[in-house]
């Protein structure tokens, strides 16, 4: 049986950095995140979409949007699972190795 499904995670990438928040009138720490949602085949093969980075209030929500390239250049390591940043592209490679599989089966002797 094969399991089909979506959803959206929000991670938590940093250090809070305490600032001033023009939403909520006080001073907090503002949390580095990434946001992403994300599509699954079989709970295996994944991939991600509607990525961004953020710099968001943990009360109201409210902050601003990061530059991709540069924040994921300052993380030490990259915040996806494994899935999800690599299941659509081995998921293909599956798909065409057992085509080829099949092509070469049946084309021999």
């Amino acid at each position: 049986m094969f399991m089909i499904g979506q959803g959206e995670r929000t991670v938590a990438i940093g250090p809070a950095e305490p600032r001033d928040c023009p939403r909520c009138q006080q001073q907090t720490d503002f949390v580095p995140q990434l946001k992403y949602s994300y599509g699954e085949f079989d709970l295996l093969f994944g991939f991600v979409y509607n990525k961004r980075y953020q710099l968001a209030c943990p009360q109201c929500g409210h902050g601003w949007i990061l530059d991709t390239r540069q924040t994921e250049r300052d993380l030490p390591r990259h915040p996806l699972l494994f899935r999800l940043r690599y299941g659509f592209l081995i998921l293909a490679g599956l798909i065409a190795a057992l085509g080829l599989a099949a092509y070469a089966y049946r084309h021999s002797g």
